[in-house]
């Protein structure tokens, strides 16, 4: 009977440590966030929940208004040790209110802002040894 409880005991504990060391969904999003807002070629960079503003380069050249929705931020396993979780957002771009749609593999963005890995689909692997997100 004592040696069922303490094996009891260490699974909890197992899995309670487990569980703490996996990437959450809200840490993706801020992840996002913080990626999008390093990019060099964007001014004026605000976030308000999931919503991201900025001034960049416009899809037809000059500088427009962008907002940034994100959708969606989903993280699952992955089979690498050193990368043990993939993160997957989703996200609208507006340009001037418009929405930006993506064509198959072809986001339709201004190459300078998806230079640092960001696009409507897009995906980061977490770090193991780092304990962050790797955009690229």
């Amino acid at each position: 009977m004592k040696n069922t409880l303490l094996s009891t005991a260490i699974v909890i504990v197992a899995v309670a440590i487990s569980a703490c060391s996996r990437p959450g969904e809200s840490g993706l999003r801020d992840s996002f966030a913080q990626q999008l807002a390093a990019n060099r070629f964007i001014k004026d960079f605000q976030r308000t929940g999931d919503d991201l503003t900025f001034s960049g380069p416009g899809s037809e050249g000059g500088t427009a208004a962008w907002r940034v929705h994100i959708d969606s931020a989903v993280v699952e396993p992955s089979d690498d040790a050193a990368r043990p979780y993939k993160g997957t957002v989703k996200s609208s771009w507006y340009v001037n209110e418009q929405l930006v749609q993506a064509e198959g593999p072809d986001s339709n963005l201004p190459i300078e802002l998806i230079a640092n890995g960001l696009s409507q689909d897009c995906w980061a692997f977490w770090v193991a040894a780092t304990k962050r997100w790797n955009w690229e």
